[in-house]
């Protein structure tokens, strides 16, 4: 996130004695901080030795240092090198490297483009990179040309190439579609109260939403020694509260969080019992971990290292976030058995918010060959917000979601689109429970203390509200005409709201507006028709939705309807277990037709007497009709009456199959009442 500035002990007086230096031994230095990661101090270097009025080798000819770059996998070519010296070459290439990794892009765009024009055998690929400078430049058509070149030939060649290319593509379509810039969402850089220092970044509610905390480095960073550290380059958790006047009281996290070493990255429990949050390593800056520090008292405890199941010596380990019940810790690690690079992984928290078990990698939904970072789980819509250079995206890291749903399975990853997304890095992505508010750090724009690149910045996200609605139309389920004047019922399934109605227009069809986190049964009705019923719902969505949902009412039969399946206990009316199920698909139907009255008839065979059958079978009616009642069904709508043998199916009846049709419990409408809601 933020250039550690390294001091190479050998540069004490190179600037002022430049002309007393060869052009090896500027490329020596070059190389030194380059693998140092100080890639400014690199380019000065590598500047120099491509200069032509430098000192020009007089102690050793640079034509013949000994000096061979390492070669990468070759591609066809058929164009001549342009720029013959091995050396100037690999000096070139080294610049726009530079470059790139210090986050100056449009200075990488100029030097990939001279690097790809010398057509070396060495850098057969120098396209991917020049297209991907062009990509963070927003100059996406270019970019696709770039990646196009690559992909042709890179195939059968290299596949991960080859694969690159394709998503840079992917990419490229995705930010050329205007469908993508969300007009809903405004961002806005904030002011130097967040972003102050060399970096500002990760944002995360600290307990309510008027409450956040945030790592910062900056001049009131920790440290101890300061001839040692520069306050400017330390990362530090810092909240800040809101207020009728805005944002105020910033001040670092209490208690032992912030040292004199980097933190960031905090998560901070519903309860405020617990908080998590980023360490790096004092011994090795490729090393951080997950921390836990309990309140006590309202005072922060020393905060303690997570154990291995989830930090892993020599490896990266960051970005906590929790579930909504507190029991699964997510987090993003380069730990080995991922996909690529960071991936996101989870673990089993106990109740005292420890890890228990082994940590699970997310899997290739989430997970790539690159990078999966900074996950935000937001309670309210079971939504995981993460950022990723591994799916197609804008250029660089992008912020992508995935709803978790009833199933237990994660919905694929959705990027968010512009402007929450740029052709920069955009990640840290938080949203507040009414999904109005939220952040994103993004290094979109560059900044004074970064001189020649960029540094993370944070900006406030403000979103319209959802819209949703909702429109269909009432047909006849038999003739697929349209039903006008169908009555439709709404009821909120959680009894929050009362009931609201709709009647279909001339052409049968309705509409009309809900609200953000209904549940709604809807019901369609029509005197002499069956009912429909179907469930909308706004529970969880993260953006705005136009429903659709049709209703098919089939017309009412006359005679009688059979309920397949209804058995007794020989000689007796007692129901069996199987029957009361099939049962309950009746009471389903009577409480959505909750206008008709209806007859419960039971049949017998013509074997027995007919004071016995009709005896039996009207006390085997009665049973049904009594179910019925015990499972909520007004007994003003139900009437029993047992026909015995008087309504054969199968006069003659000679095959058990043929008694079998004549014995059968069925229901016939009787009355149908005025349409209206009878909710109980």
């Amino acid at each position: 996130m933020i250039k550690k500035v390294l001091t190479i002990v050998f540069l004490f007086a190179l600037f002022n004695s430049s002309f007393a230096q060869t052009k090896r031994e500027w490329l020596d230095y070059g190389d030194v901080a380059f693998k140092n990661g100080d890639y400014k101090t690199a380019i000065n270097f590598y500047l120099k030795v491509l200069d032509k009025e430098t000192n020009n080798d007089l102690v050793r000819p640079y034509a013949t240092a000994p000096y061979t770059p390492t070669k990468k996998a070759k591609a066809d070519t058929t164009k001549k090198t342009v720029n013959t010296d091995p050396r100037e070459v690999y000096v070139t290439h080294q610049v726009a490297e530079s470059y790139r990794l210090n986050r100056d892009y449009v200075n990488a765009e100029v030097w990939y483009k001279k690097s790809k024009d010398n057509n070396s055998e060495e850098y057969p690929y120098e396209g991917l990179w020049y297209g991907e400078a062009l990509m963070k430049n927003q100059k996406y058509p270019a970019a696709n040309l770039q990646f196009d070149e690559v992909m042709t030939i890179s195939e059968g060649k290299d596949s991960v190439v080859f694969n690159q290319a394709k998503l840079k593509i992917a990419g490229c379509y995705l930010a050329i579609d205007t469908a993508n810039i969300k007009k809903e969402i405004f961002v806005k850089e904030l002011d130097s109260l967040f972003n102050a220092g060399t970096a500002s970044f990760a944002v995360n509610y600290y307990g309510d939403p008027n409450t956040i905390q945030f790592t910062s480095a900056r001049e009131s960073s920790t440290v101890t020694d300061p001839k040692k550290q520069n306050a400017k380059f330390i990362c530090d958790i810092y909240t800040l509260k809101k207020t009728n006047d805005g944002w105020t009281n910033l001040k670092k996290v209490e208690g032992p969080v912030d040292t004199d070493v980097h933190e960031g990255a905090g998560f901070l429990t519903l309860d405020r019992s617990s908080f998590y949050f980023t360490r790096w390593s004092t011994t090795n800056k490729n090393e951080c971990s997950i921390y836990l520090s309990k309140q006590m008292n309202d005072k922060w405890l020393a905060a303690e290292k997570l154990n291995d199941n989830v930090n892993l010596a020599g490896y990266k380990t960051m970005h906590p976030t929790l579930s909504p019940d507190g029991s699964v810790l997510y987090f993003s690690s380069n730990r080995p058995g991922g996909y690529g690079k960071m991936d996101l992984w989870s673990v089993d928290i106990d109740e005292e918010g420890r890890p228990v078990g082994a940590p699970k990698n997310m899997g290739k939904t989430f997970n790539t060959s690159e990078d999966e970072v900074t996950p935000f789980f937001h309670y309210y819509t079971s939504t995981l917000y993460f950022s990723s250079d591994g799916h197609p995206g804008y250029g660089g890291l992008d912020v992508f979601k995935s709803s978790y749903n009833s199933d237990s399975l994660w919905s694929k990853p959705k990027n968010l689109g512009s402007p929450v997304n740029s052709s920069k890095d955009d990640a840290y992505f938080v949203l507040e429970r009414s999904q109005r508010q939220g952040f994103v750090t993004s290094d979109r724009k560059e900044c004074v203390d970064c001189s020649g690149g960029a540094c993370y910045r944070i900006y406030a996200i403000d979103k319209e509200p959802n819209v949703y609605d909702l429109r269909g139309t009432v047909y006849n389920a038999e003739t697929n005409e349209v039903i006008p004047n169908a009555l439709l019922t709404f009821k909120d399934i959680r009894g929050d709201k009362e009931p609201f109605y709709l009647i279909s227009d001339a052409e049968g069809k309705y509409f009309t507006m809900l609200e953000e986190g209904w549940e709604l049964y809807i019901k369609a009705q029509k005197n002499k028709f069956f009912g429909d019923a179907g469930n909308i719902s706004t529970f969880g969505l993260t953006e705005s939705q136009h429903f659709e949902k049709d209703f098919f009412l089939s017309p009412i039969p006359t005679g009688d309807i059979v309920i397949p399946g209804i058995e007794y206990d020989y000689d007796k009316a007692t129901l069996r277990p199987a029957s009361k199920k099939i049962l309950d698909d009746l009471v389903e139907f009577l409480n959505l037709n909750n206008n008709l009255s209806v007859e419960i008839s039971s049949h017998t065979d013509n074997r027995g007497s007919d004071a016995y059958n009709l005896r039996l079978s009207q006390d085997r009616a009665k049973s049904v009709v009594d179910y019925l009642i015990e499972k909520g069904i007004n007994k003003e709508r139900l009437v029993a009456q047992g026909y015995g043998e008087t309504k054969l199916l199968v006069p003659n009846a000679a095959t058990e199959e043929e008694h079998q049709k004549n014995r059968r419990t069925a229901f016939r409408p009787i009355k149908e009442g005025v349409i209206q809601d009878k909710w109980k």
